[in-house]
């Protein structure tokens, strides 16, 4: 039976939230900070919101449908998100925000707040792997933001036993210390060995499990690209160690209607009585024994 590693899926709500802040946080991401009490209220790691990308006009955004984005943070009444472009969405995003910003600052009576409507929290976050010695997470693209809140809300109580791993090309791309600061031992990876380990985060993932944390028997979480949460799958197996992905895909809805976002399981759902589960509501995040081809 597949070990439990993710938490329960909380009710979510539809509202308008407020972009507070703004910001690069490297040469590849942004740091954008939401006010909407009630999803920060409910939101649990690994869990995202589907965002609009710009204000609406006669009831209406363009583009016409959301985007999703994990969850960073989520406190004092507001939520963060760590994000790069990669599309019109989060290209339109990012000139709404920060228009809104110079905005206010050029007409101090209006608001310089962003509007935007926003879902969530959505599916099923992160737990904590039972029957472990230490947790090790790999962290890569988008998926840094889920092991962040992951990490925040789990590791602060035995931090020696939590070692995440955030990979990136190069030392300029990797979010800034302060923005992704979080309890537990952090190790850096760069493909050109600019900052920290020289490799992959599956490179480095092998390296701790043959050096720092040999003969441990090691929970792994892993969240980014899929080639890099299949191989660090294939290093669980191989080990016989439990381990659990969030997984990406493009989604209409967030909410399990629009079946966009379907993957194989290996069994029956329990509701469907079908091999598919959604990653939005069965998901994102997934013990690897749950999905076939994994």
């Amino acid at each position: 039976m597949a070990e439990s590693c993710c938490a329960a899926e909380a009710p979510f709500v539809q509202t308008i939230a407020e972009a507070t802040s703004h910001e690069a946080v490297s040469s590849r991401y942004f740091c954008l900070r939401l006010r909407c009490p009630e999803i920060a209220r409910r939101a649990r790691p690994g869990q995202f919101v589907m965002l609009a990308c710009a204000e609406d006009v006669g009831g209406h955004s363009e583009p016409l449908l959301p985007r999703p984005l994990a969850i960073m943070d989520a406190r004092n009444d507001e939520i963060e998100l760590l994000y790069f472009t990669s599309g019109l969405g989060t290209q339109t995003l990012r000139r709404t925000c920060e228009t809104a910003l110079v905005r206010g600052t050029e007409l101090p009576l209006r608001s310089n707040f962003a509007r935007l409507r926003i879902i969530g929290p959505l599916g099923r976050g992160f737990a904590p792997l039972p029957n472990v010695d230490a947790h090790i997470a790999l962290g890569g693209g988008s998926g840094v933001a889920p092991l962040v809140f992951f990490f925040r809300q789990n590791a602060a109580s035995s931090p020696q036993n939590w070692h995440l791993i955030l990979a990136a090309r190069s030392a300029d791309q990797l979010a800034r210390n302060d923005v992704v600061a979080v309890p537990g031992v952090v190790h850096l990876a760069t493909d050109d060995g600019s900052a920290g380990f020289k490799g992959t985060a599956v490179a480095s993932l092998e390296s701790l499990l043959s050096n720092e944390l040999k003969n441990k028997r090691v929970g792994i979480y892993a969240a980014g690209p899929e080639p890099m949460m299949l191989a660090a799958a294939k290093i669980a197996r191989r080990q016989n160690l439990p381990a659990c992905v969030t997984l990406e895909a493009r989604m209409a809805c967030g909410v399990g209607v629009c079946r966009a976002c379907v993957v194989d399981g290996v069994s029956p759902h329990k509701k469907t009585g079908l091999h598919r589960r959604t990653v939005c509501q069965d998901g994102p995040v997934f013990n690897i024994d749950e999905l076939a081809g994994w």
